[in-house]
């Protein structure tokens, strides 16, 4: 279990996109007989690059991710069942509470956002049952809620942040480079190749890979459906370059197995 930050945001697009377009399209059938389901799964030797996580592992932060300053003391309490920790008031310049939540028994741990984080047995005592969460701040809010079911224990670090987007690099082509935020995508998509290297694989390669662009076109559930077991069992693979654009160094491959799609998320 990794961060919930949703955020190899094509393949969750992706997902939620071609759910929405079978229910639009016939939503009786969606319900009772069709339903497409996309597994998260991984990305074949690949991730995608974030900004919390290059910076917590001491890399610089990819442009266009968040530079996150701390604000506070971080505060750390271990709960039983539900409990709410206290953080007190937050400082000026406060723009979200940043929060790392670590199961220790396994369980469904959910924010006050309703957004959750589940860990199994086989989790316990790994980085697995870890997990990092942001949420804004709204005036007077002083403290965060876990919910989860009496006996699940859960241990909670929370801290007042100030998040600001950076912006995305350019380079001699003219290309923007960085990774996905509120304010779009960028052309060069910032990757770690199966190689292992740090560069950017361009976005309309990603797109033609996982599906984004296909799924503009699909009309009914069957397209999506016919899509799904095209894709059955194959990989897809783009090129991966340094911040040229033109500098190949390795690629970014995309998987698919059993008609699920395989995405990772990125590690912010």
């Amino acid at each position: 279990m990794n961060e919930l930050r949703a955020d190899d945001r094509f393949s969750i697009a992706l997902r939620a996109e071609l759910v929405s377009r079978v229910e639009k399209a016939s939503p009786a059938r969606a319900r009772r007989r069709t339903r497409v389901w996309f597994g998260a799964g991984t990305l074949a030797g690949a991730v995608l690059l974030g900004g919390m996580g290059a910076a917590a592992a001491g890399l610089f932060v990819t442009p266009g991710a968040q530079q996150v300053t701390t604000l506070a003391a971080p505060v750390t309490e271990t709960h039983s069942g539900t409990a709410t920790v206290v953080l007190g008031a937050a400082p000026e310049g406060t723009t979200g509470i940043a929060m790392e939540l670590t199961c220790l028994t396994p369980g469904r741990f959910e924010y006050e956002d309703g957004a959750s984080a589940t860990c199994t047995a086989a989790d316990i005592g790994t980085a697995q049952a870890w997990s990092g969460y942001t949420v804004g701040v709204v005036p007077g809010k002083e403290s965060v809620t876990i919910r989860t079911d009496a006996e699940n224990r859960w241990r909670l670090t929370a801290r007042y942040v100030n998040q600001k987007t950076t912006d995305w690099g350019s380079n001699a082509k003219g290309d923007t480079f960085g990774i996905q935020n509120e304010n779009g995508t960028p052309d060069l998509i910032a990757v770690i190749a199966t190689n292992g290297r740090s560069g950017y694989a361009y976005r309309t390669d990603m797109e033609e890979a996982n599906g984004t662009a296909a799924m503009k076109t699909f009309k009914s559930p069957q397209d999506a459906l016919d899509w799904q077991k095209a894709r059955s069992g194959k990989s897809f693979s783009v090129p991966v370059y340094k911040v040229d654009g033109k500098t190949v160094i390795g690629e970014f491959v995309i998987g698919a197995t059993n008609g699920h799609v395989e995405g990772v998320p990125s590690p912010r």
